[in-house]
């Protein structure tokens, strides 16, 4: 493996361990939810673990809207203002496990 490939590996690897907290954080939601609700049965607890889960969603937000492609460097999920959760890069049309399956053809952009 090239030090370019490893790069560019190590780069997708960190996209997509940022992706996975992002999912795993707004999966949460419910039944966290559901379990203080029914523990507490208490309107200001619920208030409490929801502003504690919008702390971590926000956490996992910014970066995975921020993190960088390993092979153009502009942000793999930005392009403006607002960002799009797509597998491929915005920019250069990387895709999310290209490290894993380089076979996968280059996006029509």
């Amino acid at each position: 493996m090239t030090m370019d490939a490893e790069k560019i590996s190590s780069g997708l690897r960190r996209v997509r361990r940022r992706r996975w907290y992002l999912w795993l954080v707004s999966l949460a939601y419910v039944p966290i939810m559901w379990i203080t609700l029914k523990w507490t049965h208490s309107n200001k607890a619920l208030g409490v673990v929801f502003a504690v889960w919008v702390f971590f969603l926000c956490k996992a937000v910014l970066p995975v809207a921020f993190v960088l492609c390993p092979r153009c460097g502009n942000r793999f999920h930005m392009r403006g203002f607002f960002p799009s959760y797509r597998r491929r890069c915005l920019h250069c049309g990387l895709h999310i496990n290209a490290d894993k399956k380089p076979d996968l053809p280059p996006s029509p952009h």
